[in-house]
């Protein structure tokens, strides 16, 4: 029913959540530090945008390359579709400070690699690959950004879940702010519906985190004095915000 977009974790281990790295290599590396550190039943959620950096200091390419190889060798290993990877199926242009961050991606695939698009083909099949969404046993549900002040039942949940890359509902949960697109009384409309007591996104420059109603917002590298993330314990119900927070932990 879901296409494999919907990853539904158990409820026993760990669950490292990292949002929006856009090009930090260092940062990816102190993540996977903290992963390695973890036993079999440890996973690991980088929740969308690894790519498009705004300095010049852009590592996407060896993120990605990273993250293709540990996807196909380790099952607790997860990414999630972002805006940006988003982008660059449907061919859109996303920009920041001016910068159209698509082609921008493209002429580094092409410094580092020497030709664009063989690396770039094989890039967009994985982005296709991602997932959309996490959903826990103990009461979370993770997506990039969202949700979608369009859903009103499991139905037009499911939409979501076709072939269709550019339909409104995908759209919403890869684009949408916080405030700005939707308020708490959606968020629980839509927790309601999929059956979850607490989302977790990215997406929004908050410093650090930012609490929602029902949504915590991380920050774990792109735009934030103090790097966010959430170690949590998939045996734990998650039925109080205190219960989630009990998990925040900061980047050193």
């Amino acid at each position: 029913m879901y296409n494999d977009k919907l990853l539904q974790l158990p409820d026993y281990g760990r669950l490292i959540v990292v949002t929006d790295l856009h090009g930090n290599y260092q940062d990816y590396m102190k993540y996977l530090e903290l992963w390695d550190f973890c036993d079999e039943d440890c996973h690991i959620v980088f929740a969308g945008d690894l790519i498009h950096s705004s300095n010049s200091m852009d590592y996407s390419i060896e993120i990605m390359d990273d993250v293709i190889a540990k996807s196909k060798s380790y099952s607790n290993f997860h990414v999630l579709l972002g805006n940006h990877e988003w982008a660059h199926i449907t061919g859109t242009d996303i920009y920041k400070n001016m910068n159209n961050q698509r082609l921008t991606f493209e002429k580094l695939i092409t410094s580092r690699k020497g030709n664009l698009q063989p690396t770039l083909d094989n890039y967009i099949k994985f982005f296709k690959s991602l997932p959309y969404f996490i959903k826990t046993d103990n009461g979370l549900f993770i997506s990039h950004a969202g949700p979608s002040k369009r859903i009103n039942s499991m139905d037009d949940f499911k939409t979501i879940f076709s072939d269709d890359y550019e339909n409104n509902y995908l759209y919403d949960f890869l684009w949408n702010r916080y405030k700005v697109n939707y308020d708490t009384t959606d968020i629980s409309k839509f927790l309601k519906i999929i059956g979850s007591n607490y989302m977790i996104i990215g997406h929004n420059p908050v410093n650090r985190y930012e609490i929602f109603g029902k949504q915590l917002i991380v920050s774990s590298s792109f735009q934030t004095d103090k790097k966010a993330y959430l170690d949590i314990d998939l045996s734990k119900n998650i039925e109080e915000l205190q219960d989630l927070m009990n998990f925040l932990k900061y980047l050193e």
